[in-house]
């Protein structure tokens, strides 16, 4: 018989096994009758006749086993019998069923949710054509360890025209525009990009089409919108291609439309438009060095990141020498499309807490199947029992087995109700800057990452008691030994979870404790958009601003928190000629009563006042930082700089005043030079107006401020009105986030190693009850005892202590670049975190060690 054959048959075997049993038990008794009434006929007596037929036909149970084997697949049968006899026996035990699914279910929940937050950010590919080939290109300066720096167009011509590991290169900058309609005006993000940026992609608009190079070369004012900017302003309405819409006071045609599944940075755009549309093109396109463009470049197939990091680097020098001294001493470096858009600090945090979330798993594993020791250590009775009838070891074994994976398969299945609540609470935490994790869903990725969780949980459970049926170990002496390195282990891992823990909350408080250099209290802040750059019109507001009731003062910046600073040369007037040099720093325009506003102290000179107008010599502020690196060790008022080369017609600065160092880009950050300048010598389109208030909920003033810049025009987009404390507490939504759930987990892993060792121990003096009740008898004092049960667990726990922390520094030197203001091996937390832990041993022991002292010597030693 063929192989195809002899699988259909034993399928047929194993579907219909009832309908055969039945036929089988019928032809057994037919041939047995059969041979029955032959002995009768032969003269026998009717039991002698069935006796001879019994044994002529021999052991009719062998025969029917074996006949099944042959028609289905036994081991199906025999897992499947396993398994019933599994459930029966957890429903037997309701009490360690309940404990052991209620643990492992939170286990396999968390380990699935944080799955699923890690497949949607890191492991889901990005939805673009080979997105492995995709790397970004930056302009990378050592002096200044800037390695994501922006690149200045020409810049990025060369390293498309002379680069051979790249199949195209192109450009994006993104900006905010004013999108005005008849009854209002708001400002909008934008993104300016090559035509190539789409294709390189692999990207197609769901509707229309991109824009070409001739209509780019041309400066046609063509745009793409995003699907959520089509839903919400056209109604998903196929009449939006070919529709206008005026962005900065200009008519743009719309062309395309992308697809709804790009929700991420930069996609969470809204309009793309052709690069060429600056006002500066044409002085953009000769610019050389660092500039404001991304470059986003895709590898030719069969070209590794290495190699391409090889290749531009020696580019990056053979450029060096050809540039001006000016723009010398760059490099480029290469990073995967992946890796930028998520973020390396990102990354690192996310695995970290999907280790620590797994480590939790362990735990509870380990806690489940020290509980399943003492069970089978109670089941030694059954167990003995089925040696004795013919059961092997392995197939005790297999059966302890398929208990636990059962146990497991059901803790999954309520794991999943776990993994959707807690997927829940952290898409309501929402931490800025973590993209695409509103993909994160119980998808079947996670429902197979689950799948396989149950099946370790089943094995690690069921893998201790199954050990324990060995005759090389057998009985209670080694379940004893398995369970105490259970609990050893459980102590170890909970400890470098708790030094995690530990040293993201002493991160978090000291970048709390970081001074901003302002003070951000009872300050609101009011994104502004005027249709031009008009001095007068801010001046008007900032005057009908400060007649409102409440309102202490008013200033405006450009935009107070910044993002990445640009490298520029800049010219400082020397003792004999001028000096130029290169240097990041940020300039910025600002009203008189900017820092009064926001709390910036003033060091020494002045603050831009009234006279400070368009007419009167350019002058500038600049903060320590900025004077240590012009003119360190020198007074810095009175001093000149400009920006630009000896050559450079740009005008020159006075400092007149020196302000403290802010921390603009974020609270982690080091102060970067900065420089500003009166917004009536050099007005902005773009602002952000601060208004200190006397209330303690500045939000308040929404309105009144609102319906103030109204009052003086009422076409300007006022955008984005919160307290200036919640944008610098933004900042550290992700430091909280992953503290949050870090310290989530290693509570949970407190608790559980609090619950292995009080078992352990309440499961030791059950089983010593007999030599305690002896110690007792003899003279042994109630404190004797006592303490030989702390003595007990303390040695357990300070053993896993010990072990936990060698791994705990290891660990958390993994995790080094995300911690500030401590060291991985900060020796206050170490401490602390082994205090606790051990606190909570001595707490877990107590109880068990209590009713210990307690016992009656003779009720001990009646005891079996």
């Amino acid at each position: 018989m063929s192989w195809p054959s002899v699988i259909a048959a034993r399928l047929r075997g194993l579907l219909l096994r009832g309908r055969l049993e039945r036929e089988l038990e019928d032809e057994v008794r037919f041939h047995l009758e059969m041979q029955i009434e032959d002995n009768r006929k032969a003269g026998m007596s009717p039991a002698g006749a069935r006796y001879a037929a019994l044994r002529s036909f021999g052991a009719i149970a062998p025969m029917k086993e074996t006949h099944r084997e042959r028609r289905a697949f036994a081991f199906i049968e025999t897992v499947a019998q396993d398994i019933r006899y599994a459930l029966r026996t957890l429903r037997k035990n309701p009490a360690f069923t309940i404990a052991a699914v209620a643990t492992l279910a939170i286990a396999i929940g968390g380990n699935t949710a944080m799955f699923s937050v890690l497949n949607a950010v890191i492991l889901q590919p990005l939805p673009f054509r080979e997105p492995g080939q995709l790397v970004m290109l930056w302009t990378e300066i050592p002096g200044q360890a800037a390695r994501e720096g922006r690149s200045a167009y020409r810049n990025i011509e060369q390293w498309r025209a002379q680069s051979s590991s790249f199949a195209d290169i192109a450009v994006a900058d993104p900006l905010s525009l004013t999108l005005t309609s008849p009854a209002a005006a708001e400002q909008i993000s934008a993104v300016r990009i090559s035509p190539n940026y789409f294709s390189l992609l692999g990207l197609q608009p769901a509707l229309g089409r991109a824009f070409s190079e001739e209509e780019a070369s041309r400066r046609e004012r063509v745009a793409l919108i995003s699907h959520r900017f089509w839903q919400s302003r056209f109604a998903g309405s196929p009449e939006a291609i070919g529709a206008s819409i005026e962005l900065d006071g200009k008519p743009s045609r719309i062309i395309g439309i992308l697809p709804a599944k790009y929700h991420f940075e930069p996609f969470t755009t809204d309009v793309w438009e052709p690069h060429t549309l600056f006002p500066d093109w044409e002085a953009r396109q000769g610019v050389n060095g660092a500039e404001t463009w991304f470059a986003l470049g895709r590898l030719k197939p069969g070209v590794s990141i290495e190699q391409a990091q090889t290749e531009m680097t020696a580019l990056a020098r053979r450029l060096d020498e050809q540039a001006p001294p000016s723009a010398r001493n760059r490099g480029i470096s290469l990073m995967p499309l992946a890796l930028h858009v998520t973020g390396p600090a990102s990354r690192t945090a996310l695995w970290m807490l999907a280790g620590a979330v797994f480590c939790v798993l362990l735990i509870a594993a380990a806690n489940v199947a020290s509980l399943s020791l003492a069970r089978s250590v109670a089941r030694g009775r059954e167990m003995a029992i089925r040696v004795a009838i013919g059961a092997s070891r392995t197939r005790i074994a297999r059966q302890l087995l398929v208990e636990s994976l059962t146990l497991g398969t059901i803790a999954g299945l309520l794991g999943l109700a776990v993994a959707d609540a807690v997927i829940r609470v952290i898409l309501a935490l929402q931490p800025a800057g973590l993209v695409r994790l509103n993909d994160a869903a119980l998808n079947p990725q996670a429902l197979a990452w689950t799948f396989v969780l149950c099946l370790l949980t089943g094995v690690l459970v069921g893998l201790a008691p199954a050990i324990t049926t060995s005759p090389r170990n057998p009985g209670m002496r080694a379940a004893g030994r398995i369970r105490r390195v259970l609990v050893v282990a459980e102590f170890a891992m909970a400890i470098v979870l708790l030094a995690g823990a530990g040293l993201f909350i002493r991160s978090l408080r000291a970048i709390h404790n970081v001074d901003p250099g302002f003070r951000p209290e009872h300050v609101l802040s009011v994104q502004l958009s005027a249709p031009s750059p008009r001095p007068e019109l801010f001046n008007r507001i900032l005057e009908q601003i400060a007649a409102l009731p409440g309102v202490e003062s008013a200033g405006i910046i450009g935009d107070l928190f910044i993002g990445g600073n640009p490298e520029r040369v800049i010219t400082t007037e020397g003792a004999a000629t001028p000096h130029s040099g290169r240097l990041r720093f940020r300039a910025d325009e600002i009203s008189p009563g900017f820092f009064q506003t926001i709390g910036t102290p003033l060091r020494s000179g002045r603050f831009f006042n009234a006279g400070d107008n368009a007419a009167a010599p350019r002058v500038a502020i600049v903060n320590e930082a900025m004077a240590r690196r012009l003119w360190p060790g020198l007074e810095a008022i009175g001093k000149r700089f400009k920006p630009g080369g000896e050559d450079s017609s740009a005008p020159w600065f006075t400092v007149v005043g020196v302000v403290g160092d802010m921390r603009r880009q974020n609270l982690e950050n080091e102060p970067i030079p900065q420089m500003f300048e009166p917004l009536a010598q050099n007005p902005s389109r773009l602002v952000t107006l601060l208004v200190r208030t006397v209330l303690d909920n500045p939000a308040q003033m929404a309105g009144a401020i609102q319906s103030a810049v109204h009052d003086v025009e009422p076409r300007t987009p006022v955008y984005r009105i919160t307290a200036l404390e919640n944008r610098v507490d933004a900042g550290l939504s992700q430091r909280r986030f992953q503290a949050a759930l870090l310290i989530g987990f290693s509570a949970v892993a407190l608790l559980l190693a609090a619950i292995g060792i009080y078992g352990l121990i309440q499961y030791s003096i059950v089983a010593r009850t007999r030599e305690l009740g002896i110690r007792l008898a003899v003279g042994a004092q109630a404190g004797e005892i006592f303490r030989l049960i702390i003595r007990e667990g303390l040695l357990l726990s300070l053993t896993g202590l010990g072990i936990g922390l060698i791994g705990a520094i290891g660990a958390t030197r993994l995790a080094a670049g995300l911690l500030y203001g401590v060291t991985s091996t900060d020796p206050l937390t170490f401490i602390t975190v082994s205090l606790l832990l051990t606190a909570v041993a001595i707490a877990a022991c107590y109880v068990p060690a209590r009713r210990a002292m307690r016992l009656d010597p003779l009720v001990a030693l009646r005891h079996e």
